[in-house]
């Protein structure tokens, strides 16, 4: 388990947005290695977890609003339930989870995680993958 960069970009929610963000960073020759977005009327906000934030950063603030937020990444079994208990975990632990999305290939899945306390969303999920074993090497 570890911690990555979440780069945050509001774009206009019009043909050709994505495009031009994703141009910059591969003109940059920066990966894109997770994406979320969620949708807004005149704006959707993209969530970007990229090989080389800083990079991506320096690229992007002339054109966009880019903020980062750290998060945790990890992988795990990829098995009805995994996310489930996680977020049990964390409720249970009064930890909100503000945000998460994954992505998964056959058996593993790379989970990315935004919450309010990380530091202690990171000790909670050491106990848990010590107890459970499910978590493994990010």
């Amino acid at each position: 388990m570890g911690t990555a960069i979440q780069l945050n970009i509001p774009l206009r929610n019009m043909p050709g947005s994505l495009a031009a963000l994703s141009d910059q960073l591969r003109a940059a020759e920066v990966n894109i290695n997770a994406i979320s977005s969620t949708e807004g009327t005149d704006k959707s906000l993209v969530h970007l977890i990229v090989d080389d934030p800083d990079t991506a950063k320096l690229t992007l603030i002339p054109q966009y609003k880019v903020t980062s937020t750290p998060v945790l990444s990890f992988r795990m079994k990829n098995k009805p339930g995994a996310i489930a208990v996680i977020a049990r975990a964390c409720a249970a632990a009064q930890i909100n989870i503000r945000n998460i999305y994954a992505t998964a290939s056959g058996r593993e899945a790379t989970v990315y995680v935004v919450v309010d306390d990380i530091h202690k969303a990171q000790e909670l999920l050491k106990t848990w993958e010590k107890s459970f074993g499910r978590i493994l090497a990010s």
